[in-house]
């Protein structure tokens, strides 16, 4: 299953860039867990937990609409069976002026039966990584 796990993250990425959270949300919202969790990284402001597939949609939308030419851009996907590790470059502008931002966050999905059970977000893949017990 874990060849799975890892297109099925890939191909999340790929609709979320080329249609949009609307798209990806179409396509993928079904393979999100009812009780889904998302937990944000240690190091984002005003740092959040959401639960449930709603909301983790929304919050995937308010990211979206903040931001003009948003890019998620996986440069690394390590399968670790029910878990991946994704290390993922963001670019875009700011809607509301225009400016560039560039960055990388890992994250961490945990996966079963076909179904994102949860997705830890971290400042560095070394932290996602220590998250399960491993090391670079």
């Amino acid at each position: 299953m874990s060849r799975e796990n890892v297109e099925m993250i890939r191909e999340m990425f790929a609709l979320v860039n080329d249609g949009g959270v609307e798209a990806a949300s179409d396509a993928f919202g079904p393979l999100l867990d009812p009780e889904f969790e998302l937990e944000e990284a240690a190091n984002v402001p005003d740092r959040e937990t959401h639960s449930g597939r709603d909301a983790f949609i929304a919050n995937m939308a308010k990211l979206e609409e903040g931001f003009e030419e948003l890019r998620l851009d996986p440069i690394e996907i390590v399968d670790l069976g029910n878990k991946v590790v994704v290390v993922l470059s963001i670019t875009g502008r700011g809607r509301a002026g225009g400016t560039p931002v560039e960055g990388r966050i890992a994250q961490l999905w945990t996966l079963r039966d076909g179904k994102a059970l949860s997705l830890r977000d971290y400042a560095t893949k070394a932290d996602a990584l220590e998250a399960v017990g491993l090391s670079e």
